[in-house]
């Protein structure tokens, strides 16, 4: 709060429909965003002090394990 950099917060504006044409503008390689760090959730608190030391220029990106066999177990 004390900070002279400048926080943008809160919901995302948009639906489906803006969701389909951002998926659709990537499916064609017309848009990339732009990734300074990827984490995988289990290093959440390390993406959290990266965050805090202000030294991220870009996007940080959490990532999820995805186990195939569990969903095809149920």
């Amino acid at each position: 709060m004390t900070s002279s950099k400048k926080i943008i917060a809160g919901p995302a504006v948009g639906g489906a429909e803006e969701l389909r044409f951002l998926a659709a503008l990537a499916e064609k390689g017309q848009f990339r965003p732009v990734i300074d760090r990827c984490y995988p959730f289990e290093q959440i608190v390390e993406a959290h002090r990266y965050v805090d030391t202000g030294r991220k220029k870009r996007n940080v990106v959490i990532t999820f394990a995805h186990d195939d066999g569990a969903l095809a177990a149920r």
